[in-house]
């Protein structure tokens, strides 16, 4: 059970929930509003960086505009030491179609996030996965992502509840340009980075950088820049939920998709196709707490959830919204 460390105080966490918001903003931005200097607030933000507490800022790109659907692959292990694990969670995460790649304890060892545009293209990706994995794999299914919403840290300082990042269905399907590609790739996993730095790596003019930037913005391509939080470094615990409805009307699932966003756990909020219908990232201070943010959803809504069951996760080895064969 991580005990709560004293490497962040008030002003650190409203400045991470600032970056939460969104971590485009500028140092000047940020210090206006939690009552800073711009010099101090680049300060904190360093140390928040060497400290290990953000690892990096990345961008949220909404795939589904691109044509692409996500899948959930969850793999169990067996016969496999701590260095061969390791080793399999780097040979995933640099595979150009996965977006996300987490580890930890419980039924399952690797949960895998794989971007692909046809179904077709997913068996390739799936088998590819699998037999990397080898004789190691023990088991494993997979889910499909109809709709996400990502929420604000809740253990922040923050007036809203929702960031509003959403992923959902391929409503309509838009073609970068070459230019919105390169600028893309410059900030994928850099959300941060200035203007005139994307100009230099994606060689283009600032101007031309602006207009695409606010383009992608507003076409909702781009849903909003965040930081990557390694909680346990804060003192909290992140458990997976994954839970499987039965008998649930449109109108109940809405009602428990809406009692999970306001939740002040529950931080993500994933509706899927297969096994699982609906993923919970829960933060929590202990095992106790975890406790009873399940004895809650059982209480409220005994009658649809069918089963559920939990990962403890110990590390975020990728998130990547932006798959690389598409650049």
């Amino acid at each position: 059970m991580p005990k709560k460390k004293n490497i962040t105080d008030l002003k650190d966490k409203k400045i991470l929930a600032e970056l939460d918001s969104n971590s485009r903003q500028t140092d000047s931005e940020i210090a206006k509003k939690v009552g800073l200097s711009k010099q101090v607030v680049n300060y904190r933000i360093q140390n928040l960086i060497n400290n290990g507490i953000i690892s990096n800022f990345y961008t949220v790109v909404d795939i589904s505009k691109l044509g692409l659907d996500f899948y959930y692959v969850f793999i169990q292990l067996s016969n496999i030491n701590k260095e061969q694990e390791k080793k399999l969670a780097e040979q995933i995460e640099n595979l150009d179609y996965v977006g996300w790649l987490v580890s930890g304890v419980g039924r399952w060892d690797f949960v895998v996030g794989i971007n692909a545009d046809s179904i077709f293209n997913f068996e390739k990706c799936l088998s590819q996965l699998t037999n990397l994995c080898g004789e190691h794999l023990h088991e494993y299914i997979f889910t499909t992502l109809v709709s996400a919403e990502h929420l604000k840290y809740k253990f922040l300082p923050s007036k809203n509840i929702s960031f509003g990042v959403k992923q959902g269905e391929k409503k309509e399907v838009i073609n970068l340009s070459e230019d919105d590609k390169k600028i893309l790739k410059a900030i994928s996993q850099n959300a941060r980075l200035p203007v005139t730095e994307i100009s230099k790596k994606a060689n283009l003019p600032i101007h031309t950088i602006s207009y695409h930037l606010k383009s992608l913005v507003k076409s909702r391509i781009i849903e909003g820049f965040k930081p990557k939080i390694n909680i346990n470094k804060l003192g909290y615990e992140w458990h997976l939920l994954l839970i499987q409805l039965q008998g649930a009307s449109d109108k109940r699932k809405k009602e428990f998709l809406e009692f999970c966003r306001y939740h002040k756990n529950i931080y993500y909020v994933t509706n899927t196709i297969g096994l699982y219908n609906v993923m919970l990232d829960i933060h929590v201070s202990n095992m106790q707490e975890f406790k009873e943010v399940l004895l809650d959803i059982k209480e409220k809504f005994s009658d649809i959830v069918k089963l559920y069951e939990s990962i403890i996760i110990f590390e975020e080895h990728k998130i990547d919204y932006l798959p690389n064969s598409l650049i």
